[in-house]
Order: structure tokens, then C-alpha cells, then sequence
């Protein structure tokens, strides 16, 4: 609606050169939740370090007992999101038999974040160059939730959102002089 040639003040040229040529830029990020895996501390395995957990053969039930994000995601009386009645310990001298991810194709939350970038270069003179630039990580300061808790060994952090997995809204303002 700027400029020569359009109907907001008359196409005037002081405002065609402060709003005119601007460039945007951004990066968007999307991604399904990553593939969940388990692991129980009681491994008797020597020399081992973590082993993974068991299926339990008696569980019933659903896995994910709510959707994430959903619930109390604050304070000591947060949300468990999975069921730990679903996994347990291996037997001794085993590995325990879930997959590394993906037992029962479980995957965290999803991951949301944009990037958003503006900059303008003002011809001063001959050579000598004015640019404007203000860039935004995560301008409408989404939140994107991290993994549950997955050591099965404890039953307090066992399938709860500690985290967020992206960072706050964070601008930066620049000035730059060429000539």
C-alpha cells in the first residue's frame, strides 16, 4: 500500500523509503515427539552401567495415561503421564527385553519453535551503508515440553514433564555502518 503509484498517502516518498524493502526471513520447526525409551536401575549385570526395563506380562491398561501437557505441570504434585505399571525391573543378569525406543510406540511431546528475522539496508551515500536488522528465536514464545521422566527405579519422576525443551522468547536489535 506503500510507494509510487499507491493510494496510502499519495505514493509520498519519505514514507516509501522508511517502509519500503524490508526483508523477512524465518525458520519454522516441526517435529513429531521423539521415540520414548526405558531404563531400570536395578541391573545386576556386572560392569553393564544401565539396563533397559521389562514389559510387564500382567499390565493392563493404557500407557499414556493423559495427553502431554495436559494436567499439573508445576509444583511438587505434578502430572505423571505414563503408567508405571506397564514396565518393570529385569530379571537378574539380563538386559531387560523393550526396545531402546518406542516401547509400546510411545513418543514424547511434539516440538514446535519459529524464528523470525527483519532487516533493511539504507543507501546513505556513494558507499556508505545503513543496515537495520531485529531478529526474534521464538517470537510467540511457544512452549515445547521435554521428555517425561524414564527411570522406572523412580516411581516420583517416573513419566513427569520436568523441562521445556526450547528456550523463551529472546529478541536482539542491530545497528551496522558500511563504508
Amino acid at each position: 500500500p506503500f510507494g509510487k503509484g499507491q493510494p496510502l498517502l499519495n505514493g509520498s516518498r519519505v514514507v516509501s523509503a522508511i517502509v519500503g524493502n524490508w526483508q523477512l526471513s524465518g525458520i519454522t520447526t516441526w517435529r513429531s515427539g521423539l521415540g520414548y525409551g526405558f531404563y531400570g536401575a536395578s541391573c545386576t549385570l556386572p560392569n553393564a552401567g544401565s539396563c533397559w526395563a521389562s514389559y510387564a506380562p500382567g499390565s493392563s491398561g493404557p500407557v499414556q495415561t493423559a495427553p502431554y501437557g495436559s494436567g499439573n505441570l508445576i509444583g511438587g504434585t505434578t502430572t505423571s503421564y505414563l503408567n508405571i505399571a506397564a514396565f518393570q525391573n529385569p530379571a537378574s543378569y539380563a538386559y531387560g527385553n523393550t526396545p531402546r525406543t518406542m516401547a509400546y510406540g510411545l513418543r514424547g511431546p511434539t516440538f514446535f519453535n519459529q524464528n523470525l528475522s527483519v532487516h533493511r539496508q539504507f543507501a546513505i551515500h556513494e558507499r556508505l551503508r545503513l543496515t537495520l536488522q531485529a531478529d526474534s528465536l521464538n517470537p510467540f514464545n511457544n512452549v515445547s515440553f521435554s521428555l517425561p521422566g524414564n527411570s522406572i527405579s523412580s516411581a516420583s519422576s517416573f513419566g513427569r514433564i520436568t523441562s521445556q525443551a526450547n528456550s523463551g522468547r529472546i529478541l536482539q536489535f542491530g545497528v551496522r555502518l558500511t563504508f
